[in-house]
């Protein structure tokens, strides 16, 4: 898989995350998210801290919204990139000691 596919599909998988956790804020029932103590919408998108009461309301709110959703997306990539390259070199760490044993 290449760059930038990766930077794409973790990409995709924030927005996803994100329109998923707006959805559920929406229709006003974010509390099947908690899990005991944790609340996984924090989990699954931290930036998602910033958002206000208005946050579909007004401009403000639907600015930071919007930028929320996009560090959300880059924080995603981030996590998708740093996979590839941690899963590249386990790869690479395997093959030699298979090719030296």
């Amino acid at each position: 898989m290449g760059m930038r596919l990766t930077i794409v599909l973790g990409a995709s998988i924030g927005l996803v995350v994100s329109g998923g956790v707006l959805g559920l804020l929406w229709f006003g029932v974010s509390g099947v998210l908690e899990v005991g103590h944790t609340d996984l919408m924090y989990v699954l998108w931290p930036s998602s801290l910033v958002l206000v009461g208005g946050w579909h309301a007004t401009p403000l709110g639907i600015l930071i919204t919007f930028f929320a959703v996009v560090a959300n997306c880059l924080v995603y990539s981030g996590v998708a990139l740093i996979l590839r390259w941690g899963l590249g070199s386990l790869a690479k760490i395997l093959s030699t000691r298979r090719t030296a044993s």
